[in-house]
This record gives C-alpha cells, sequence and structure tokens, in this order.
C-alpha cells in the first residue's frame, strides 16, 4: 500500500524542487497528481475484476513490480512530460493495489476479525508518507531529489520478495457470480464519500508543504515534518478505527466521526491562512487530518468487504477506489489553480472544509443502508 501510493506523497514534500528545476507552475504539480489519480481511478474497477479472476497473491507482486517501474521512470525524468508518463504509470498500482490487498484479507481473515487487520494495511499508505516526510527531505540534502525517490525503490523490492514465495490462494471467483451482479448500494455510497474525502486528502498532502513553506515562512524539513507528522498519526488511527468500527461504532458513524475532525482541520487551515489564526495551528490541523481523512480507507475498505458478498469484493472496492481516486484526480489541481489565479490559499481551504462537512451527512446514508442490508 505504501509504494503503490507513494507518488502522491512525493509529488507533494519535493513539490517546491520539481518547480525550481522544470520551470512549471502550481497547477502543473497538481496535474501530477491528477494523472495518477486518474489513472488508478479509471482503473480501479478493471483491477477489481483482475483481482476476482488471477487472485489476490499475483496481483500483489503485480503492484510492487508496477510501483518499482514507475519509482524508477519519475526519479529519471529528464523534463516535465516524462514526470507525466510516469505520474500516470503510478496510477496504475494505484488503482491495482486495494483490491489486491482485499482480497488478501477475504481470502485469509474471518468476517469479524478483520478489523484490526485492515487498519494495519491500510496504515501503509501512511508509513510510507511518514518515510516520505523524514526521509526524502534528509535524502535529497545530501545528494538531489532523484536520488532520493529513486532511493524507496528499494521498499518496493523488498516487498515483491516477499510475496514471491506466497502460494496464490485461489485462482478465480468470477465463476460464482453474474457480471449484471450489482454491488450494495451502501458500497456506491462509499464511492460518493470516497470522491469527497479524496478531494480534500488530494489538495491537503500535496500542498500543505508548500503551504507551510510559502504562506507561513517554514523550512522545507519543517514543512516535510507536517506530512510526516499525518503520517505517523495515520497509521495508528487507521488501526483504532479499524477496530473501533467493527466492534464498537459501526463503520457510517465511525466516516461521520472521521469526517468531522477533517472538517475541523481544514478550518484551522482556513484561518491561518486568513491570518486570523497563528502559524502553529498547522500542527492541530495535521493531527487532526492524520486521525480524519487520511485514516478513512480503513474503514471505508473495511466497509466495502462487510457489505459486499466474498465473490463481490473485488469488484465493490474497484468502485470504491474509483471514487476515490477521482476525487484525488481533481482536488489537488483544483487548489493548486486556485493559488495560481487568486494568489492565496484562503478560498481553497474554505472550500475543503465545505466539501469534508457535506462528507458527514454521505455517511449518514452510508449507515442507513448498510445497516438495512444487515436486517
Amino acid at each position: 500500500m505504501g509504494v503503490a501510493t507513494f507518488g502522491q506523497t512525493a509529488f507533494g514534500i519535493l513539490a517546491s524542487k520539481l518547480i525550481g528545476e522544470f520551470e512549471i507552475e502550481r497547477w502543473q504539480i497538481g496535474a501530477l497528481v491528477t494523472a495518477m489519480g486518474f489513472t488508478g481511478a479509471f482503473l480501479s474497477p478493471v483491477f477489481g475484476r483482475v483481482t476476482d479472476q488471477i487472485g489476490s497473491v499475483r496481483s500483489a507482486r503485480g503492484v510492487f513490480v508496477l510501483a518499482s517501474i514507475a519509482l524508477l521512470v519519475v526519479s529519471t525524468a529528464p523534463n516535465y512530460p516524462v514526470l507525466v508518463a510516469g505520474a500516470l504509470l503510478f496510477g496504475v498500482p494505484n488503482g491495482w493495489t486495494n483490491p489486491a490487498t482485499n482480497a488478501l484479507i477475504v481470502d485469509n481473515i474471518a468476517a469479524g476479525a478483520r478489523g484490526v487487520v485492515t487498519g494495519i494495511k491500510q496504515s501503509g499508505v501512511q508509513v510510507g508518507a511518514f518515510l516520505g516526510g523524514i526521509l526524502l527531505p534528509f535524502l535529497e540534502s545530501v545528494s538531489n531529489w532523484r536520488f532520493a525517490l529513486a532511493f524507496f525503490v528499494v521498499f518496493a523490492a523488498a516487498g515483491l520478495i516477499g510475496m514471491w514465495k506466497r502460494t496464490p490462494l485461489r485462482h478465480s471467483r468470477l465463476g460464482s457470480y453474474s457480471v449484471r451482479t450489482r454491488v450494495p448500494v451502501s458500497v456506491r455510497w462509499i464511492a460518493f464519500y470516497g470522491i469527497l474525502t479524496g478531494l480534500g486528502v488530494s489538495a491537503t498532502v500535496t500542498f500543505l508543504p508548500l503551504f507551510a513553506e510559502e504562506d507561513q515562512g517554514w523550512t522545507t524539513s519543517q514543512a516535510g515534518m507536517l506530512i510526516a507528522g499525518i503520517g505517523l498519526v495515520a497509521v495508528a488511527s487507521r488501526i483504532i478505527w479499524g477496530s473501533a468500527s467493527e466492534r464498537w461504532f459501526g463503520h457510517g458513524r465511525t466516516l461521520q466521526l472521521l469526517a468531522v475532525l477533517s472538517t475541523v482541520a481544514a478550518t484551522l487551515l482556513a484561518l491561518a491562512s486568513a491570518d486570523a489564526a497563528p502559524s502553529w495551528v498547522l500542527v492541530p490541523a495535521a493531527i487532526l487530518f492524520g486521525a480524519g481523512a487520511s485514516a478513512w480507507n480503513a474503514v471505508g475498505m473495511l466497509a466495502v468487504m462487510d457489505y459486499s458478498s466474498p465473490e463481490l469484493v473485488g469488484r465493490g472496492t474497484g468502485l470504491a477506489m474509483l471514487g476515490f481516486l477521482t476525487g484525488i484526480g481533481l482536488g489537488a489541481p483544483l487548489l493548486g489553480l486556485s493559488v495560481d489565479r487568486l494568489g492565496v490559499y484562503t478560498p481553497g481551504w474554505i472550500a475543503f472544509a465545505t466539501l469534508f462537512a457535506c462528507s458527514i451527512v454521505v455517511a449518514g446514508r452510508i449507515h442507513r443502508t448498510g445497516t438495512l442490508a444487515h436486517i
């Protein structure tokens, strides 16, 4: 999960270096996230079917191979068009990783015992963000951004070696259901929640470091620590929320709580941008964001697994990720374009606070439709 989604983290932390080297604008950094997000969004339903057909282990191997190639392409890009091509390539493992890993869990863990495992699995994204926030600025300072990014191929290679010895568990799930079978209504609401959350996640992870540098006067290392902090908090939050959602609150109610935390985080960023709050509020904003929007996938993916029949896990995951990755693809360039045109971050942060607030209502629909499906 960490290596497949690492592109977005890298583009955000290295934004100032990429802008300087390739002589591009902020919206073009956002376009890299768009390329990655839209590719993953469009391919996620396809890979959901592929995973159901070839099995979880082979799918996981494919994710590691493709992520390694994408890291190498981006780190060696001679110009911006090749950088975009690398971002497009990064979208392929990004769209495949959730169907593959969800299928691994369904193949190995019984329903009712998946909360902690799903939280650990989803925390891989934030482990990547945490390591990126710590290691990318350090490695870039001792060498350059290309070496810093290429170094992370080590993690993808290690994952591939570890998975290569696993025995494939299932060859096909496709024979047990009709291709016309529809995923549950609750899963479709999860996809909508994913769109709203993805918009905010994309904008925040991509531009929070640059916002801290440009608008708040932080150093690159300090700004990188914000992303590392989000990652660290989200690692724990995904494990905690996954378990709490399964045992106590229910998936819809937990997603509502995460949306509330995200709304508060975006509001704090808007206040800091408008000089209505001191710069240090970026720290609690990052913590709340890590506990909220950055942790939603653990609960969302757990809900997909619980609301879908086993033979539809791949398709349900693909639909949910279509929504989330569509939001990922749109959020960053919209905020970048807003800052380029208006010269301030405030309207963008207000807009994303509003979207997070809307997701509170959508989570209520997830709770109602998911509960009815289990009565």
